[in-house]
């Protein structure tokens, strides 16, 4: 009985090294933002996209004006 406990143990280990070592080491896409600057005005709108759609939010939305996600 031992030695099954043994055994489990050493391809426990071996599948736990082998999953650690086979993840890809495909570089990650970094999408860059951009402020919007609106036509007639200076102002340069800061706020993070939608995290569902990336479209533009406003500081006060609640929710996605684009795919209607609620914030927060």
């Amino acid at each position: 009985m031992f030695e099954i406990a043994v055994a489990s143990v050493f391809i426990a280990i071996a599948f736990v090294a082998v999953g650690t070592t086979s993840r890809s080491s495909a570089p990650i896409a970094v999408m860059e933002v951009q402020p919007v600057i609106e036509k007639g005005t200076e102002e340069i709108l800061t706020d993070l996209p939608c995290p569902w759609c990336l479209a533009q939010t406003n500081e006060d939305d609640a929710w996605c004006p684009s795919c209607g996600q609620p914030f927060g």
